[in-house]
């Protein structure tokens, strides 16, 4: 493992022991990015089908973003879909296990991999109950109900036959509704129309 560091004081010389520290908040929001990105492939496949793969992702701490293998744009009425069943994962607190077996083994027993992707003799199995088996060597939270909950904040076409999809978790996804029925409110201020009926 290779650590960059800034020094904000003092000298650090050769042979000098240093303790390091991982920085809880943000490798937690890494970690509910991360399972919610393997949620959100999983209801994918179960609400357009399975010729839907993973064809890219990024995990950041106050995002995610997952391509995909599709020939059209989704519809609103797909995307609420997805959402709702990814959410439906998380509400049901589901423990995630990982593993490592052989890659023969994991292939056999169905787990998602990357196409094309080079993988060792001995991979690593990160399962989320019956719903999601991928081949994956990243932090991801011990219980589904962790994420809090996932809002799909875009879908968009990055190819031929390829959509990508932005989302949220947790405190960000809060957030961003927060976001959006305050922008509710102010509008409904506007045109003097009671904002909850």
């Amino acid at each position: 493992y290779v650590h960059t560091c800034v020094l904000e004081s003092g000298i650090v010389k050769v042979g000098d022991h240093l303790n390091a520290q991982v920085d809880k908040e943000y490798r937690m929001s890494v970690c509910r990015n991360h399972t919610a990105t393997h949620l959100l492939q999983a209801a994918l496949r179960e609400v357009l089908g399975d010729h839907v793969h993973q064809a890219g992702s990024l995990v950041e701490p106050d995002r995610l973003r997952f391509d995909f293998t599709h020939f059209e744009a989704l519809t609103p009425e797909q995307i609420a879909q997805v959402e709702e069943l990814a959410n439906s994962y998380i509400m049901q607190a589901i423990p995630t296990t990982r593993y490592e077996t052989s890659l023969d083994e994991a292939r056999n027993s169905g787990v998602t991999a990357l196409f094309g992707e080079k993988y060792g003799e001995t991979v690593r199995v990160v399962e989320v109950g019956q719903f999601s088996r991928e081949l994956c060597g990243g932090c991801h939270v011990n219980n589904t109900a962790e994420i809090g909950f996932v809002k799909i904040t875009s879908e968009g076409s990055v190819g031929a036959s390829l959509r990508r999809i932005e989302a949220v978790t947790s405190y960000g996804a809060l957030a961003y509704v927060n976001g959006i029925e305050a922008e509710l409110r102010e509008t409904a201020g506007l045109l003097s129309v009671p904002m909850f009926d």
